[in-house]
């Protein structure tokens, strides 16, 4: 019999610190990246939003699909929401020339 206390969550990429959620996760639900990876959730994460899979300290980097999404403007601790309130993207946008 299955567990039901285990959700599924998606890493799009062996580099990802971030993974996404296949439905809505609660604070204490145990999720499963893979069949020996496993994260419980810090926070409410709404569906096909963003989980931290380990620390990411403010400043760094934060990688979906293998790149560079956006960088974090707070510490993130594993399991918690990563989302427009704790990071600033990166996607689309130019550095100007000078």
């Amino acid at each position: 019999m299955r567990d039901r206390s285990i959700t599924r969550a998606i890493v799009c990429h062996p580099k990802d610190n971030v993974a996404m959620v296949t439905f809505p996760a609660k604070p204490g639900m145990l999720l499963s990246f893979s069949k020996s990876k496993k994260i419980i959730a810090k926070q409410d994460i709404p569906f096909a939003h963003k989980i931290a899979l380990r620390n990411i300290r403010k400043g760094n980097p934060v990688i979906k699909y293998g790149e560079r999404i956006g960088v974090a403007t707070c510490d993130i601790k594993p399991g918690e929401w990563v989302h427009i309130h704790n990071v600033v993207g990166e996607r689309g946008k130019r550095r100007r020339k000078k």
